[in-house]
């Protein structure tokens, strides 16, 4: 551990994306951590893709991962080439060029992959291994004196001064911190639970390669009450989503759980779906590898932690995949918590004779804190943006239908490019690591001379 940091142990719960990046950031930082998965392996064979953006992909660069990913991805199939077509398949919209734009405008291609091809990256750039420990499902959470405690389901026993929540949707951690949170009788500050809400479900599909979809593809259907968002990448892989309006808005618990035969009622219903004008939803089908249906929950929970407690990624913000920003989000709040994480174990400890005292909890609520003040307004901004989108695509009113096949086109390639504009420079990044040097027009705000 750095010498000038005061001392720290991290508990990570969950290897997700949000798990292996937070725990590279760790030891590029050199603080300690044990990372507990609950599944027997970290790099699952089977699962869904990820788009990943320049907002994204600059955290992956700091974190030496970008060169490796984009070559196992391979030059060819980064994002290219951009479509919006309607309900038949008809191109309202098509351009290329993409590659060369993106790189120029932001210093970063957009790409897409399995998320197992990302999740792989990040665990090969993590030197000690031994800190990924996987079979160690969290059972419960207790603060002790001065330390937090997990127990997993086999018995163990693991020991730290905070514990982040990588652990997705349906955290454990954020279970037992709302159950600590009423021990301490603040639980009105944790009800927001019930509030996280579900417009849409989603059936993300993994499949082989489509013929003529072409390499580095972007592109949006739209439809009444439903839509499609479809990308290519490395290994001749199509990645597509159909997401449809449910029946109406569920809220908490109410969020129903899609069963396998929903998954195949939904596909019966779109079979002839047309993707394009050659390709049909049915010849994605046939093709599949894997199919997963899931509803799709949006929230930004109000209040992220709790005593030694704090949940990141998909366990604190979910967002509708629309606009590809689920996981560079992730990415961003892992990236916002090291900082204060490092800030605040570089700060010594006021009263006290040694610079080495860990963390106290007042401190670790103001480093809490200013992560959430931090994150919310760009989070809350995200969520309405893929809310806003996700209405256009689906023409969920007839002004928005009228808007989105009779005007938007037109607004295109311009409109992508200036919601991206608007996306892009804002987005955190690793305060203490270096940031590569790569040529851009448009200098995310962090980079600025102004932010040094």
């Amino acid at each position: 551990m750095d010498t000038h940091l005061r001392p720290c142990h991290i508990l990570v719960a969950g290897g997700g994306v949000a798990g292996l990046t937070l725990a590279l950031a760790l030891e590029k930082h050199n603080i300690p951590y044990t990372l507990l998965e609950s599944y027997p392996n970290l790099i699952p064979k089977v699962g869904a893709g990820i788009c990943l953006l320049p907002n994204g992909l600059r955290i992956l660069d700091q974190l030496g991962c970008y060169e490796d990913l984009r070559g196992r991805v391979g030059a060819n199939n980064v994002l290219e080439a951009v479509y919006v077509r309607d309900h038949h398949g008809t191109e309202l919209h098509i351009s290329d060029g993409w590659k060369e734009r993106m790189e120029a405008r932001w210093g970063y291609n957009g790409l897409w992959c399995d998320r197992s091809m990302l999740l792989e990256t990040l665990y090969d750039h993590i030197i000690d291994k031994s800190k990924l420990l996987t079979g160690k499902k969290v059972e419960r959470i207790r603060h002790l004196e001065d330390i937090v405690e997990i127990t997993t389901t086999d018995g163990s026993k693991y020991t730290g001064d905070i514990v982040v929540g990588t652990d997705g949707v349906h955290s454990r951690v954020r279970q037992e911190m709302v159950q600590y949170a009423k021990e301490l009788g603040v639980a009105e500050d944790y009800t927001d639970d019930d509030l996280i809400s579900a417009t849409y479900a989603c059936l993300f599909g993994l499949s082989t390669s489509t013929p003529t979809l072409p390499r580095g593809l972007l592109g949006w259907n739209l439809g009444h009450d439903y839509s499609y968002i479809t990308g290519t990448g490395p290994e001749d892989r199509t990645y597509w989503g159909l997401m449809i309006k449910l029946d109406r808005t569920y809220y908490g618990k109410e969020i129903p759980v899609l069963t396998e035969e929903d998954k195949e009622r939904i596909i019966r219903k779109h079979w002839d779906d047309p993707i394009t004008a050659e390709i049909h939803l049915s010849d994605l089908y046939k093709r599949s590898i894997h199919i997963l249906a899931s509803p799709l929950r949006e929230i930004v929970l109000k209040k992220w932690f709790c005593g030694r407690m704090v949940v990141l990624g998909d366990a604190a913000h979910k967002m509708l995949p629309i606009i590809a920003q689920g996981g560079n989000q992730a990415f961003e709040t892992v990236a916002a918590f090291t900082n204060e994480l490092v800030s605040a174990l570089c700060r010594p400890c006021i009263g006290v004779a040694s610079s080495k005292t860990p963390l106290s909890l007042s401190e670790l609520r103001s480093l809490f804190s200013t992560l959430q003040t931090q994150r919310m307004p760009r989070l809350s901004a995200m969520v309405e943006m893929a809310q806003n989108r996700q209405r256009m695509d689906v023409m969920a009113t007839r002004e928005l239908e009228e808007f989105v096949l009779n005007k938007f086109p037109a607004m295109m390639p311009g409109a992508l490019v200036g919601r991206w504009d608007q996306g892009f420079p804002g987005a955190v990044s690793f305060r203490r690591l270096q940031m590569p040097e790569r040529k851009k027009e448009l200098p995310f705000d962090d980079e600025r001379p102004t932010a040094q």
